[in-house]
């Protein structure tokens, strides 16, 4: 018996597909419907050399797939397997994040009655522009400024979990430059992942890739040098990520002549993989004035202890925390292992005794791990005390076939093999006379989305509200 959440999700599509079929000029058609959306939100992966198992781009590419992709495209918001793979349930929290490539109701029941009546062609003449791509990866946030390519590393087709980390190697960048968004991708030699997927056939966890995450670490100068300056973390990339996106007020400043640093964690998926990174970046306008300095890495989650899965089970896990300064969440970023399936993330503003409200939550996806980046004014604002509530949803039965062995218990541990209860959120903090500034400059905007008023008794930030919410909408 399928639950209640997913039988009502399916009676809301049937029927806004029904409208659509009734209200619509025309029956839906590739080439004037159907097209305009695979062109938005398919293509960059879903085209030749882009990393996808097949094209989308012509009606000849997507008429053998139009049910597997109705089927795809109709899931639950929060179904690991849907696609695209954007898995912030819209009825939940904060819904405006940079770069959203995920479809709305119509659009899915569009596709849906495109296949139902037959996945007509439709007139030649509707078909829009061909978008003319760059080569090779698939950028999520636009073409790079800058690619920077790191050495390879040879992953042996069997062996353990391996940590480690290659020379530093120069970024080439002539001058100093503000930092936009930054995005990885794992690269493989010509040929070899279809040569594994056929060898290998089907497999669980990770099979796709072999660099679990990636730390990447700008160090400012000569690297070798005694004392060589490090900038920080620039971004920890893990499979099937998109782009990391700095907001317009962050000045992370990126310096000439600066090298890249990798901290790696590989392992083995049954062939060997020589494997290196390909390290995008895009900036600023070079007249660019930032107002804050830095977005710090958060990292929120449950002790070695908290994370407790029985063989062929499920488990729900909780975890609080409690903001020791005034941020803005730029990102909200899950991160559990391959039995996870699903992250909610609450606060409760002044503590426990303050307002609660809930920020996001999303299915998940180990094969795809997302960084959701929200828009500038829309992303959390949340005032020292904030108590940070994370709930995570774990499966690790044989109906998650990202688990390769359901009859095993599994903990918390390091290894691909193991699982983590993460949040990995960016965050711009803030002195006292920062965070008024911005309280003040969202009321400006918008006046009835912050009603609220917070002040620190010395112990904790106490907030009254009239229900209104901090964060954007």
């Amino acid at each position: 018996m399928r639950p209640e959440w997913l039988v009502s999700f399916s009676i809301t599509v049937l029927f806004t597909t029904a409208i659509l079929a009734t209200e619509r000029d025309h029956p839906p058609t590739f080439e004037k419907d159907i097209a305009p959306i695979l062109q938005r939100s398919c293509e960059n992966c879903h085209r030749p050399d882009g990393g996808a198992p097949m094209a989308l781009v012509s009606y000849e590419d997507v008429r053998p797939w139009a049910r597997a992709i109705k089927d795809k495209t109709s899931r639950p918001d929060n179904d690991p397997e849907r696609m695209p793979p954007w898995f912030i349930e819209k009825n939940v929290g904060i819904q405006r994040f940079k770069n959203d490539i995920s479809l709305s109701r119509d659009e899915i029941a569009l596709i849906g009655t495109w296949t139902d009546i037959g996945a007509p062609r439709g007139n030649p003449g509707d078909m829009p522009a061909p978008i003319e791509w760059p080569e090779g990866a698939a950028w999520s946030a636009g073409a790079p400024d800058l690619l920077v390519s790191s050495p390879v590393v040879n992953v042996r087709a069997n062996g353990s979990d391996w940590w480690g980390s290659p020379e530093p190697f120069p970024m080439n960048l002539s001058e100093d430059r503000y930092l936009k968004s930054i995005e990885v991708k794992e690269v493989w030699p010509d040929g070899l992942r279809e040569q594994a997927a056929k060898s290998l056939g089907k497999r669980a966890d990770l099979s796709s890739g072999v660099i679990h995450h990636a730390s990447v670490t700008d160090v400012r100068g000569d690297p070798t040098a005694p004392g060589a300056e490090r900038g920080g973390n620039l971004v920890v990339y893990e499979l099937g990520q998109n782009a990391l996106e700095y907001p317009e007020t962050v000045g992370r400043l990126l310096e000439a002549g600066s090298h890249l640093e990798l901290s790696l964690h590989t392992h083995s998926i049954g062939v060997e993989v020589p494997v290196r990174l390909d390290i995008g970046f895009r900036f600023y306008p070079k007249d660019h004035q930032p107002k804050y300095e830095t977005l710090q890495f958060g990292f929120i989650g449950g002790p070695k202890d908290s994370v407790d899965i029985p063989g062929g089970g499920k488990a729900q896990f909780d975890f609080y925390y409690t903001l020791p300064e005034h941020a803005i969440m730029s990102t909200f970023e899950p991160h559990m292992h391959a039995s996870g399936e699903r992250m909610c993330v609450e606060v409760f503003y002044g503590g426990t005794h303050g307002r609660r409200e809930m920020l996001n939550c999303a299915g998940y996806n180990h094969n795809w791990v997302k960084v959701y980046t929200y828009e500038d004014d829309a992303a959390p604002l949340l005032p020292k005390g904030t108590m940070v509530h994370l709930i995570g949803w774990y499966n690790n039965s044989e109906s998650n076939p990202r688990v390769v062995d359901p009859r095993n218990w599994r903990g918390y541990g390091r290894r691909s093999i193991d699982d983590m209860f993460h949040l990995l959120p960016r965050f711009i903090v803030m002195d006292d006379e920062q965070y008024i500034e911005e309280v003040a400059a969202r009321r400006a905007r918008n006046p009835e989305a912050l009603e609220r008023t917070c002040h620190d008794d010395g112990l904790k930030t106490r907030c009254g509200s009239t229900g209104h919410s901090t964060s954007g909408r």
